[in-house]
């Protein structure tokens, strides 16, 4: 049984499994685990037992509907039996606004609004669990707290599966993500007995959310292993999440107002990972432009689900010592009035969807939106890009003719680096 926590306890020390760390310090607000004493060796969340336990849990069920807060739920391949859990104890209605299982393919895209690289994945199930807290949100009153919760399993079936039998559960509110990985020996548990584990860990997870103090433990065997993470937002992220800021600015791993310096171009993307592409690409574009360059992370994307705190912080990291601001606009046109007489420095892929009309409703209302960007000052300066044998370029896109002045190539010879963050997960996945 291995058991891993990534987190800070009360006496800011780092915890791993059952070894006190000191040779990483986090800042408070950063990175905070799950409630635990100082003298304790792992968190709450981590408590197991490789002895059969006993999981009283209607009145578990019972002191959740009593937390005042109400949830979304969404559970693809495995994890079902929380919801029946849930639904088995009078008084869901409390408590349980929704629950969904997108168990297809198809059923999964819709949920999430894009297919997922994995179906499987810590990636997925925060993205599941950010999609149902905004759900939540529409469902509940604006006085009452809300959760989201996701999780995406693949246990035991009918015929033998190749990879792991694991699970990821995700949670996010609105200032925290907390997130679960079960890793399960093979041919140890039967699948009901899978969903019987996925699902205590589910509501153990929401047991912790909810503030609940009485937690079972989680009955791992030797073979399986749980890992923990969770991060509670700083109050400027909450705030900007929650739309009550446009921007925040991140430099050093320290959360800002204000910008470090005055950039003139802003280098958009999702940095999934950050790579030498993008930080070559700023440097061009610095030269080009003749002075500095920040990089952009938007909180939500018009076509990838919002961002989990978890993801959101582990983006910023990458950054180091270069400025990264953290915006809640997801289209240029809201982009430009926050950062006037800015340029943004683009790929060609990104250029080609700024001039199609259905981000916008129709090709009136992105050219509508090409004039607004225009009268705040702002430009896109392109990078063009490989695809297959041949390079992509400006000079190849179908612009407007009334909107061509607004973007500028960068040649093949300034910049071109063959690389990409979706090859570099796809390789890392491998």
């Amino acid at each position: 049984m291995v058991v891993r926590v990534r987190g800070m306890g009360t006496s800011g020390v780092i915890f791993e499994g059952a070894m006190r760390r000191k040779d990483r310090q986090v800042e408070l607000g950063r990175r905070v685990c799950l409630p635990i004493s100082a003298t304790a060796t792992t968190p709450a969340l981590m408590s197991t037992s490789n002895t059969p336990t006993v999981f009283d849990r209607p009145p578990f069920v019972s002191a959740l509907y009593a937390s005042g807060r109400q949830a979304v739920l969404a559970v693809t391949g495995g994890g079902s039996l929380a919801i029946s859990d849930l639904l088995s104890v009078p008084g869901a209605s409390a408590f349980l606004l929704e629950a969904r299982v997108p168990y297809s393919p198809p059923a999964l895209t819709e949920w999430l609004g894009r297919e997922p690289e994995q179906f499987c994945s810590r990636e997925t199930a925060l993205a599941m669990a950010v999609v149902a807290w905004q759900r939540a949100n529409k469902l509940s009153t604006p006085t009452i707290e809300t959760v989201g919760v996701g999780c995406s399993a693949a246990l035991a079936s009918n015929r033998p599966k190749r990879g792991e039998h694991r699970a990821w559960i995700a949670i996010h509110s609105a200032n925290a993500t907390r997130l679960v990985g079960l890793s399960l020996a093979k041919g140890l548990r039967e699948r009901v007995q899978e969903e019987r584990l996925v699902a205590d860990a589910f509501l153990r997870l929401l047991g912790e959310t909810c503030g609940m103090k009485s937690l079972p433990p989680i009955g791992l065997l030797d073979g399986d292993s749980l890992t923990s993470d969770a991060c509670v937002a700083p109050p400027l992220l909450v705030d900007l999440v929650a739309g009550r800021r446009g921007t925040v600015w991140s430099m050093r791993s320290a959360w800002q107002t204000d910008p470090p310096l005055k950039s003139v171009g802003l280098l958009s993307g999702a940095f999934n990972p950050l790579h030498d592409g993008h930080l070559e690409l700023a440097r061009v574009a610095e030269q080009r432009l003749g002075g500095p360059v920040a990089f952009e992370l938007a909180w939500v994307n018009v076509d990838k689900p919002p961002l989990d705190f978890l993801t959101i912080e582990a983006r910023c990291r990458q950054f180091a010592d270069r400025p990264v601001v953290l915006t809640h606009e997801p289209t240029f046109v809201l982009k430009s009035r926050l950062f006037p007489n800015t340029t943004f420095v683009v790929g060609i892929d990104t250029a080609e969807r700024i001039v199609q009309s259905k981000y916008y409703g129709s090709e009136a209302a992105m050219l509508a939106a090409l004039v607004e960007i225009r009268t705040h000052g702002c430009q896109f300066l392109v990078a063009g890009r490989s695809e297959g044998d041949s390079f992509r370029t400006l000079s190849q896109l179908n612009l407007p003719p009334q909107a061509r002045d607004l973007f500028e190539e960068l040649s093949e010879g300034e910049f071109r680096r063959d690389i990409s963050s979706t090859q570099l997960r796809k390789q890392n996945s491998e």
